[in-house]
């Protein structure tokens, strides 16, 4: 064998073979507009397709890189390469099931959000794992082009399918807020909280993890009180402890109304027999009216002390909703029962609050009908 041909034997020699789908190293020699030539220690240099290479790379002649071989000509020794397919390669394997990893919202259907990790692996979110509660696309594309964290719910590379879910984070941290701030709860105490939901049997409020239930009862002593207008899903309230069973179910029973005092106890100890108040027909009854002094406060207007006159049935000369001025004339704390009069001066009852027999009867067949 001639010299050359030694010197050509050892130069194939040194060469090292390479198939399609397998993962090189090789070195960067020249970079061009379109593509960068990579010497693989071959008979001829790889073309790296810039392409082939994700937006954030930055690769420079002299880096050492790992390429996918994609084609492999025999004839003319070309040798195609993509950096993206070792970068996929690379993601998933490190993916593994109960991972948290940050994704970014590229896409959507009417199944839930595609994610993209790294530039280079595609998962999905199922709408029912986007937030804690299930929801429609309408929210969903509110989330298209952020970065968010989400937990592998399953992963299979040789398939490419990666499941992710949002949900199963913020339950976790859910968990952790509900531990925090049971262990803060206790009958009686007050918190600020936000409205999350409003139904006709009540308020559904967050006081910052836990939701409790303001039943409609526990709103507001005004018993015509409508909460779908007094009351905006996210407004902020104070709201009171009165039940928590953390050993049971969770139930947490909130009320706005044990805030403030019975608006009777109010009534009564600022007011007196004597005085002289505004009030609203309420209610009329062939024995007397019944009249609203202020929530839920009426107060009773015996027929006998409607007028100086002789009057057959309180209808002929008031009607549900005047406006009417009144003396009160009996407070019964035991009972939170107030008398009225609508005479004054000379005509008006004796203010000793003691009704006669016939209006006693009368004040207790209303308070059964009422």
């Amino acid at each position: 064998m001639s010299e050359m041909e030694k010197l050509l034997q050892e130069e194939e020699n040194n060469y090292q073979e390479i198939y399609k789908g397998t993962v090189i190293e090789g070195k960067v020699l020249i970079e061009k507009d379109d593509a960068f030539y990579v010497d693989l220690k071959y008979k001829t240099d790889g073309v790296l397709p810039k392409s082939e290479v994700f937006d954030d790379e930055n690769i420079k002649v002299g880096d050492t890189i790992k390429v996918y071989v994609t084609k492999v000509d025999k004839n003319n020794g070309e040798v195609l390469l993509s950096k993206r397919r070792v970068d996929e390669i690379s993601s998933w394997e490190e993916i593994k099931k109960g991972d948290i990893i940050t994704v970014t919202a590229s896409d959507i259907n009417n199944k839930g959000i595609i994610a993209d990790y790294k530039s280079s692996i595609r998962g999905f979110i199922p709408l029912g794992h986007i937030e804690l509660r299930y929801i429609g696309t309408d929210i969903a594309q509110g989330y298209l082009g952020k970065d968010f964290e989400v937990e592998v719910l399953d992963v299979d590379p040789k398939k490419r399918r990666l499941i992710l879910s949002r949900k199963a984070i913020l339950q976790k941290a859910q968990e952790e807020k509900f531990k925090e701030i049971s262990d803060k709860i206790e009958e009686g105490k007050i918190f600020t909280g936000i409205i999350r939901d409003i139904k006709d049997y009540g308020l559904f409020v967050d006081i910052g993890g836990i939701v409790g239930l303001v039943h409609i009862s526990e709103v507001s002593y005004d018993r015509n009180i409508k909460i779908h207008q007094a009351f905006h899903i996210d407004d902020k309230i104070q709201v009171k402890v009165i039940n928590y069973d953390p050993e049971g179910n969770n139930r947490l029973s909130l009320s706005i109304k044990a805030l403030s005092g019975h608006p009777w106890d109010e009534f009564s100890s600022t007011h007196n027999v004597g005085d002289v108040v505004e009030g609203e027909v309420k209610n009329i009854k062939d024995y007397g009216v019944f009249v609203n002094l202020a929530p839920v406060v009426d107060g009773f207007v015996h027929i006998s002390n409607l007028s100086q006159d002789f009057i057959k049935n309180p209808k002929d000369i008031l009607k549900v909703g005047d406006k009417v001025e009144v003396k009160i004339i009996g407070i019964n704390q035991e009972e939170k029962k107030i008398e009225l009069s609508m005479l004054f001066g000379e005509n008006a009852p004796a203010e000793d609050g003691e009704q006669k027999p016939a209006e006693a009867e009368d004040a207790k067949q209303e308070d059964t009908e009422n």
